[in-house]
């Protein structure tokens, strides 16, 4: 299994779902960006410079100078011994919802790399704009890796994308609002400033099914994101995502 983010590879986020991985009993290697990536979406960029990192409880770990889906494609065609059975990306530090959100974010941008290349990936996102230390990231780490156990190696290319607010009261399937950014801006010197980022200007779209209307009501979000391999026992196929769901949320 192999484990990214967007936040850099010293984030709370990224070593709380080490952790909850490693104490389930994955084999777990890392490549993550050196810094923060976040924002970049799928793109790729190279040459890039690449160290080994230390973070307990990994296999191998290695930094990578530039964005997560460089990383992932890194990792997978050059680091790793052989591809991994799954991709997990996150715990980023903060939602990523809706459409604006799934063409915009790193972490996002990583699992669907993964997914491009026929890895089975989960994007996971805590869903809050609180500061919290690397406790705060701890249920939804443990929800990522029950739910990695039943994604791993299934279905050639699954994606999915979780968002879980900090204290959830169950767990949905949805699927992407339509949101997209509503920024103030202030024009200083010919540099432009966002005053307002708040929850109701990025996540406007509530209607009833989607991953916005979920979190703001205080639902665990997974959104499949791929169309391909909707067959019985797919991570995409509805009926059987939901079982799985139901199944992880009953073991937390």
């Amino acid at each position: 299994m192999l484990v990214t983010n967007d936040d850099g590879i010293n984030a709370p986020g990224l070593r709380a779902l080490v952790d909850a991985l490693v104490g389930m009993g994955f084999n777990v290697y890392v490549a993550a960006p050196l810094y923060n990536k976040s924002s970049t979406g799928k793109s790729i960029r190279l040459p890039a410079r690449v160290g080994e990192a230390s973070i307990p409880g990994t296999v191998k770990a290695w930094w990578i100078d530039s964005t997560p889906a460089t990383a992932v494609l890194l990792a997978i065609y050059g680091l790793m011994d052989e591809p991994p059975d799954l991709v997990v990306s996150g715990i980023n530090k903060g939602p990523n919802m809706g459409f604006e959100d799934l063409l915009t974010s790193g972490t996002v941008g990583a699992a669907l790399e993964a997914s491009l290349h026929g890895v089975p990936a989960v994007a996971a996102s805590l869903a809050t704009d609180e500061q919290v230390g690397i406790e705060g990231y701890v249920g939804v780490a443990r929800f990522t890796a029950l739910l990695g156990r039943h994604v791993a190696g299934r279905c050639r290319g699954a994606f999915l994308n979780i968002n879980s607010p900090p204290r959830p009261r169950g767990v949905l399937v949805t699927r992407p609002a339509f949101n997209n950014y509503r920024p103030n801006l202030v024009f200083h010197d010919g540099v432009a400033y966002v005053t307002s980022s708040s929850y109701r200007m990025r996540y406007w779209d509530e209607r009833v099914g989607t991953d916005v209307w979920a979190v703001l009501r205080g639902y665990i979000s997974v959104t499949p994101i791929s169309v391909d391999g909707m067959y019985k026992g797919s991570p995409h196929n509805a009926e059987w995502l939901k079982e799985v769901l139901d199944e992880v949320w009953a073991s937390l």
